[in-house]
């Protein structure tokens, strides 16, 4: 049942120019990235902006380490002190830059090249820099990485066609492929935060990879376009179905359209829940009950839901039309608990109505 809309829910709404392509967490920052090339910098507590910066765009993905913000933007990798907005290095990559992942040590970044006669990506490559930005070396890939996950001493890169599979680089040894039973090219990936990396496939299932060896996690009959860790696997299809693993009870759960983005965060009562955004017609969030799937509760919104981050107690949406939405645990439960009761009152009213227009038959 959809009831009020996002904002409603919301502590803070702040905007950036154009898509809200990638939302980070990082103590008391939130920082947001655009399709425009918007980056923006605001403290959570108060709402207020810390930093703005304007680049050519788009950005594309991000990650924080040691207080300093490292992005992906056109052909660019850029390092960006989180707390000043200070520019710290900015880099030229081959093609467009895409992912970027950071170890105690270095900053790990993909790129590819699309070829518009053929309308697809026909090379990358997978570059090692030092945190000051010097590029220590790169390897050229076929095709492009759909997903990229730090390992103990270097990183695991998930392959579209023509290769499929994954590819790793590390310390010890140059690129290698690696084919896997799941034969279809990589669509989306995730990772536990070092032990094991989770890939998803087009034509479905999710691939497991944990200390170079890999196991299918389980079937689907439809591409994988979403997946979420947090104590467990959790999977969103194009068909509209939530797939958990073990550790949630094995449970499926359709909730129509397709699942763009999966996310554990603060519930509407207590614990945590799933929240999944999906596209059709409009944005749709379900907050999902984690150990049975059972939705709770459904949010309309007019805009895609394009990013999405949380940490303990906050969960933040950013949409197409650059809207940056703040969900605080304290709060959204207030919110929930005031249209609770406005639904009893309703209820109340609809049953005065009913009790009266039964007497006026009498």
């Amino acid at each position: 049942m959809a009831q009020s809309g996002l904002e409603f829910y919301s502590s803070l709404v702040r905007q950036v120019e154009g898509e809200c392509e990638f939302l980070r967490i990082s103590g008391e920052f939130l920082v947001a990235g655009s399709s425009s090339g918007h980056v923006a910098c605001w403290r959570i507590s108060s709402g207020s902006e810390v930093w703005r910066k304007v680049f050519e765009g788009p950005c594309s993905d991000a990650d924080i380490l040691g207080g300093v913000l490292y992005f992906t933007e056109s052909s660019k990798l850029h390092s960006i002190e989180l707390k000043t907005g200070v520019s710290l290095w900015a880099i030229d990559l081959e093609g467009s830059s895409d992912f970027v992942r950071c170890t105690r040590r270095h900053v790990w970044a993909t790129s590819s090249v699309y070829n518009f006669e053929i309308q697809d990506y026909t090379e990358g490559a997978v570059w090692k820099l030092g945190l000051d930005g010097e590029v220590i070396r790169s390897w050229k890939i076929e095709g492009r990485a759909w997903a990229l996950s730090t390992l103990e001493d270097g990183v695991l890169m998930g392959l579209s066609r023509p290769k499929c599979g994954y590819a790793i680089v590390s310390e010890l040894r140059e690129l290698e492929y690696i084919s896997l039973e799941n034969e279809n090219p990589v669509t989306v990936g995730n990772d536990d935060g070092g032990l094991r990396v989770f890939l998803g496939h087009s034509r479905g299932g999710v691939t497991e990879i944990h200390n170079g060896e890999s196991s299918l996690f389980y079937k689907a009959e439809s591409s994988v376009s979403a997946i979420e860790f947090n104590g467990g696997l959790i999977a969103g299809l194009e068909s509209g179905k939530v797939l958990a693993g073990e550790s949630f009870g094995s449970w499926t759960t359709n909730i129509g359209g397709l699942v763009e983005n999966l996310c554990v965060g603060p519930s509407s009562d207590e614990g945590r829940g799933l929240w999944a955004s999906t596209w059709g017609q409009g944005s749709r969030l379900a907050i999902m009950e984690l150990s049975n799937g059972s939705v709770k509760f459904e949010i309309r919104h007019p805009s895609r839901i394009i990013s999405v981050c949380s940490s303990e107690k906050t969960i933040c949406f950013g949409d197409s039309a650059g809207l940056v939405f703040v969900l605080e645990e304290e709060v959204l439960r207030r919110r929930f608990s005031r249209l609770d009761e406005e639904m009893l009152k309703e209820n109340d009213r609809s049953e005065m109505r009913r009790k009266i227009r039964g007497l006026r038959r009498e």
